[in-house]
């Protein structure tokens, strides 16, 4: 008996590690075992596509060169460049060029589907300028994801002025983060089947500037046709930060910084040859970030090649992939109480939350919402309306934590529910399944700190896939518990069939032309609800519309603003 042990005991401290054959070469990984007795394997930085350094820095992705003998893949690969290093989104580990990686979580055991298991690709947010796929620890998603049989792979993509420089007219293309993810989904729809995937059956899943890319890759051609299905958590095509000009003034201020002038060649070649420190050194130089509601620098824009036409145009013949969308209800919080200043310049100190007034919202109304080269009646109705809406609207009794709220509502809805909406709409117009949701709880740790105690940006993110950026981690109680049930529960049968599964019992119904606002509302308990941010949506469309000028709302607040 003891000896039928001790073999047993020998087998599997000397199991051999989980080995793939693929067409760049062998790849090894590791087994991690999970909470219901199976396990999954797990490969960490896989390079999907060549190193973007020396003369392929500033260019599109270039395919991975074969290796010889065995690749090991037990760690994560370097996180590629942030903004700054002031504020990072990523795990441990030294940052590099050489960072076009991803994770890939299988199942162990063979699937008893012959096609393989359905597959997740997550793209990670951070404004386009941070984060990295080793924030997500490879043990929650395999805990949560991998135990009910699917593939999850995380990427990372290039960022900030290494991701979306851009001279603006295809010399140094722009979008290179977007070409990234794009080549990263062929990598997973070539290789996959080798890690028990079916590449057949991809859904596309972010959060944030990721849930903008998921959108953004649902629409352009070049990249439509690799994944099946659409999961898009707080984020937006027609979002201002995933979509601005701004970013080739910051470019050419970024290359004069680096003396980098002349014909757009020459700025290319110039700026090949400068070190990485440099490029980073000069962010600093122009300012990390712009004191307005889109403080982004480098994002992606409307370059007439990855985006052959503006996104409402693309949807209209766009594939039809089954799309969950929707927002948190204080995404706003993240960007008006926690003062990341590296990032943005909008959060408002911690010493002011006191006394926090009408004039200070006010202030920001008509300083930074409304722009100065409109005509001063366009402006002066403009500035108005917003007043009206969130400042006095409630009446005169407002305490200093409503205005607070109100301006978290201001970035909630320019930046989150008014795009998702309006993305919404134009899907269902053009024929493509969509299920909305909207997140209506959060553990009282998270908002301690904070006046407004309501679900902020990232909130969902603990819950599905480990990762705490909002404070320190935190023991999950029944209601987390219960929270993250009914959101594993809803999409992981979306994952499988492109259909979400019951949440709390309901049925979670998508939207239509008649009833764009239907919901499925992720709180304590979950349920289906009516008119989704009505109260936003019913002022941004129909009083906004009314004496104000449409091409200014669209430059500067809403890309995909339209009237009715």
């Amino acid at each position: 008996m003891l000896a039928l042990l001790l073999s047993a005991s020998l087998a599997g401290v000397f199991s051999s590690p989980p080995v793939i054959q693929t067409y760049l070469g062998l790849i090894e990984g590791f087994e991690y075992s999970l909470n219901n007795g199976k396990s999954a394997d797990v490969f960490l930085g896989v390079p999907y596509a060549s190193p973007p350094v020396g003369q392929l820095r500033y260019e599109l992705p270039y395919p991975p060169f074969p290796w010889f003998g065995v690749k090991k893949a037990k760690t994560f690969g370097a996180p590629c460049f942030q903004h700054t290093d002031q504020f990072v989104l990523t795990g441990p580990g030294n940052f590099s060029e050489d960072c076009l990686t991803l994770n890939i979580m299988a199942p162990h055991e063979k699937s008893p589907d012959p096609r393989g298991y359905p597959v997740v690709v997550f793209i990670h947010g951070g404004g386009f300028e941070v984060g990295g796929s080793n924030f997500y620890p490879y043990q929650n998603i395999s805990q949560n994801f991998v135990s009910q049989g699917i593939v999850f792979v995380t990427i990372n993509y290039r960022l900030s002025a290494f991701g979306f420089f851009t001279t603006g007219d295809g010399v140094v293309p722009g979008n290179l983060g977007y070409w990234d993810q794009t080549m990263a989904l062929r990598f997973v729809k070539q290789h996959i089947r080798a890690f028990r995937g079916n590449p057949q059956s991809i859904t596309l899943m972010g959060e944030s500037a990721g849930s903008a890319s998921v959108s953004a890759l649902s629409l352009s051609p070049h990249s439509s046709y690799l994944f099946h299905r659409a999961i898009c958590m707080s984020g937006s095509q027609y979002t201002i930060f995933a979509s601005h000009d701004r970013v080739k003034t910051a470019s050419f201020e970024l290359a004069k910084a680096l003396n980098c002038t002349g014909w757009s060649y020459r700025i290319a070649r110039c700026m090949k040859s400068k070190t990485s420190q440099q490029i980073r050194d000069a962010i600093k130089i122009i300012g990390y970030s712009v004191d307005q509601l889109n403080p982004v620098q480098f994002n992606p824009y409307f370059d007439g090649v990855f985006f052959p036409e503006e996104p409402h145009r693309l949807i209209k013949h766009a594939r039809k992939i089954p799309t969950i969308i929707g927002t948190n209800d204080f995404e706003g919080g993240f960007f008006t109480l926690i003062d990341l200043v590296y990032l943005y310049q909008s959060a408002v100190p911690q010493a002011k939350w006191a006394n926090y007034s009408a004039s200070d919202l006010e202030s920001y109304l008509t300083t930074k919402m409304v722009p100065a080269d409109y005509g001063s009646d366009n402006i002066n109705k403009m500035a108005k309306k917003l007043i009206d809406y969130y400042v006095k609207r409630g009446g005169p009794n407002l305490t200093n934590t409503d205005y607070l709220e109100r301006f978290g509502d201001v970035f909630t809805d320019v930046m989150f529910n008014i795009p998702v909406h309006q993305e919404a709409k134009d899907k269902v117009t053009a024929g493509i399944p969509v299920y909305i949701f909207r997140q209506e709880y959060h553990n009282p740790i998270l908002t301690e700190k904070f006046p407004v105690k309501k679900a902020f940006h990232g909130n969902e993110i603990p819950y599905l896939l480990g990762a705490f950026f909002q404070g320190t981690p935190f023991q999950f109680d029944e209601n987390d518990l219960a929270f993250q049930k009914d959101l594993l529960a809803g999409l992981v049968p979306f994952i499988k069939t492109g259909k979400p599964g019951k949440v709390s019992g309901q049925v979670w119904e998508p939207v239509t032309k008649r009833d764009l606002g239907r919901y499925m509302s992720f709180a304590i308990p979950s349920k289906m609800k009516s008119n989704f941010v009505q109260e936003a949506v019913d002022f941004w469309t129909k009083e906004m519309c009314s004496g104000v000028d449409a091409h200014m709302i669209r430059e500067e607040l809403l890309p995909g603003f339209r009237c009715p």
